[in-house]
């Protein structure tokens, strides 16, 4: 065999075995793809499984231990019981806020487990001091029906699991998890837990409409800014709200988070550090919340409104002041533990929502006729311009702080015509008070 065809055999077998070997090395790669493909989302549903059931669990009790509270007549055995409801509510929210669901829509069900867990420590506090729980014991059967309500939903989800479901397939085809059918909606008691009109939801969105979509690793680096640390990307979700849901470690425990897809606003912030007695004063809760707000990437307008101190945690509620006007649609909250400072949580769908320029109406009422709109009896503390929700639309008002017979009261009339807009009342000492 001459020397250029043992040369050319001797090429054609080299690059033959190149081949192989490549094709050999990219089957390896694409089976241990697959497989660490496979085990993340083997991962990611035991993660939101043990969620949700954790929250079913959690909640059960709860129910539970309301249906107890109806029928006991000894107050000891109720301060215990709502002990446990406390506890358990607190848990579940806490779980349900892992959940991949489209948060805005039900944000509700949160909302409502926190404050199931405030409204019995506001119960807790008036028993032990000695007070009258009237005004208390007669909404238990209004709680522990909803709270009943939010059980059979759970349950309607956990119903899904097994066999061959699965939560991480399910977001990647519809973009976030249905708890239940349909949206999430409940009915609790009018209580004002973090200031006025904290429970407003105007679902337009117009804050985000012409803000661009950033990535996940943008999203990841919005989280960023307050200290979160190994931040992964959970799940996206759509409809009313689009967000992107993240987890990551902050001061030493875990951490999640939520961003709007557009935009990249931090839309709710929760951590797992452990809160404390403390002696925080109400000024330095303050200053932290509005520090933590900046860290956050929210305007510099915000303004404290609200402030309530409640079981080793302050909770201070922002809003923007702009021109001398209150924005109460575009609500921040920031919850702090009161022996370090830390932040426990933030609640900004509000704000991410509705946070934009508006062209406000000229007002025509004068500020010291407005005293001549409401009952002559109250006794006026404070008059300030605030832009309130009005439904779906906003109404912009004199917001007037007043007290009649011991008890506190919001009244809004409009500036423009004198007409009066809303009247809201605080009916617990221990719900907080307003910063002005």
């Amino acid at each position: 065999m001459k020397t250029s065809a043992k040369i050319f055999t001797g090429l054609t077998v080299m690059i033959v075995l190149a081949l192989t070997a490549a094709v050999v090395a990219l089957a390896i790669g694409l089976h241990s793809a697959n497989m660490r493909a496979e085990e993340q989302t083997r991962r990611v549903n035991a993660m939101y499984e043990a969620a949700l059931c954790e929250s079913l669990d959690a909640v059960t009790q709860t129910e539970n231990d309301i249906a107890k509270m109806l029928i006991s007549v000894g107050e000891d055995t109720n301060i215990s019981l709502a002990s446990d409801v406390r506890m358990s509510a607190g848990s579940a929210a806490a779980r349900v806020a892992t959940l991949p669901v489209d948060v805005y829509s039900y944000s509700g069900l949160e909302k409502f487990l926190n404050q199931v867990a405030d409204f019995m420590s506001g119960y807790i506090r008036t028993a032990e001091a000695g007070g009258d729980t009237d005004d208390y014991s007669e909404q238990f059967a209004t709680l522990h029906d909803t709270v009943k309500s939010v059980r059979r939903k759970l349950e309607e989800a956990a119903d899904k699991l097994g066999g061959d479901y699965s939560i991480a397939a399910d977001i990647g085809e519809s973009g976030g998890f249905e708890i239940g059918e349909g949206e999430f909606n409940v009915e609790y008691p009018g209580i004002i837990y973090d200031g006025p009109f904290s429970d407003s939801r105007d679902r337009s969105w117009k804050g985000t409409a012409e803000l661009a979509e950033v990535s996940e690793e943008e999203a990841a680096a919005a989280a960023g800014r307050l200290g979160i640390t190994d931040v992964r990307i959970t799940g996206r979700t759509t409809g009313d709200a689009e967000l992107y849901h993240m987890e990551g470690s902050y001061e030493g425990g875990g951490a999640c988070a939520s961003v709007t897809v557009r935009g990249g606003r931090i839309a709710s912030f929760s951590s797992r550090c452990a809160d404390g007695d403390g002696d925080m004063t109400q000024s330095e809760a303050n200053g932290l919340a509005i520090g933590y707000a900046r860290k956050a990437g929210y305007s510099d307008d915000l303004v404290p409104v609200w402030y309530n101190a409640y079981d080793g945690t302050a909770m201070v509620t922002l809003a923007p002041e702009r021109n001398g006007v209150i924005f109460y649609p575009d609500l921040v909250k920031i919850k702090l533990c009161a022996s370090d400072g830390k932040l426990l949580g933030i609640e900004a769908y509000s704000y991410c929502a509705n946070y934009r320029d508006r062209d406000l109406p000229s007002v025509v009422m004068d500020r010291d006729a407005v005293r001549g709109c409401v009952f002559a009896g109250l006794s006026v503390q404070h008059i300030r311009l605030a832009l309130i929700p009005d439904g779906s639309a906003e109404r912009l008002c004199y917001e007037i702080s007043a007290e009649y017979d011991g008890m506190d009261y919001f009244v809004y009339i409009d500036a423009v015509s004198g007409a009066q807009a809303d009247i809201l009342r605080v009916i617990d000492t221990y719900q907080g008070k307003q910063v002005i």
